[in-house]
């Protein structure tokens, strides 16, 4: 698989349309079912639709509620702000799913077809499916693609700003290094011909969250877990105003003020709901 690793031409992959990224089979139930209803691996109108679902979960999460959570890990710190119940396995069971949910990371297939490591994946999902209401559909996609995105990504991150600020992190060695893009058709990337239908991994370096219409929304409240597991301290804090004020200059308002009272209702106030988060 060829690399864009110049930061330039790896933006100009993550914006162009005429790359998307590598479709998934479809599926009915476990990883294949979250794969296959998440906006991480849709395209065009489903893509649309589902990741307006996963923003509109975080609007309803102030990232300085997150900032000013007890330091736990990410997943317990993000299910507690959705609304999710909390179980002795949610964690586990996230990071269960989060280590196969790329599909290049379960591992080569076994005889029989099936990706190695893959079945421990399905009986996670099929758990945080009944946890969420025992719906399979774009809503509880949703919240599984935010906690899974908030597990191995974060939890990185946070272990390496144990000992160097986040900036530098974010900088020099970003907890998702690089992502692949699949062309639709014929093009030329700083002079690199690439046929329509292959697969380039594409360099993050300069831009740890991405870029374009697949940027990730949650960057404010990656980094406010990262301040709340850190301690809140003032490097995080920085560091998580400055990204924020990229993307929102509410949410870098928010992280400014990391004490400040606020109200994360989580999933019950985004699905118009107070009884829980089953549907």
């Amino acid at each position: 698989m060829r690399e864009i690793s110049d930061p330039a031409l790896a933006r100009g992959v993550l914006t162009d349309p005429a790359f998307r990224v590598p479709p998934v089979p479809p599926g009915s139930t476990g990883l294949a079912w979250l794969r296959a209803t998440v906006s991480r691996f849709a395209d065009g109108p489903a893509h649309t639709r589902r990741r307006a679902l996963a923003e509109s979960l975080l609007a309803a999460i102030d990232p300085a509620a997150l900032a000013a959570a007890p330091p736990a890990h990410p997943v317990a710190t993000l299910a507690a702000a959705l609304g999710v119940p909390p179980t002795p396995r949610l964690v586990e069971d996230v990071r269960l799913v989060a280590a196969s949910y790329q599909p290049a990371s379960a591992g080569l297939p076994a005889p029989d077809g099936r990706e190695v490591g893959v079945d421990a994946a399905d009986a996670a999902v099929e758990r945080l499916v009944a946890l969420l209401g025992g719906h399979r559909d774009e809503r509880t996609a949703a919240h599984l693609c935010l906690l899974v995105q908030a597990c191995t990504a974060t939890e990185t991150l946070i272990d390496r700003a144990r000992t160097r600020s986040v900036e530098e992190v974010l900088r020099d060695d970003p907890p998702v290094p690089a992502t692949r893009r699949q062309a639709t058709e014929d093009t030329t990337v700083g002079g690199l011909a690439i046929a329509a239908g292959e697969v380039v991994r594409v360099s993050l370096a300069a831009d740890p969250f991405g870029a374009g219409p697949r940027a990730c929304p949650g960057r404010a409240h990656a980094l406010a877990l990262a301040s709340s597991a850190l301690g809140s301290s003032a490097a995080v804090s920085s560091a998580a105003a400055a990204s924020a004020a990229a993307a929102s200059p509410a949410a870098a308002s928010a992280l400014a003020a990391p004490d400040a009272a606020t109200d994360a209702p989580g999933v019950r106030a985004a699905h118009g709901r107070t009884e829980g988060v089953a549907r």
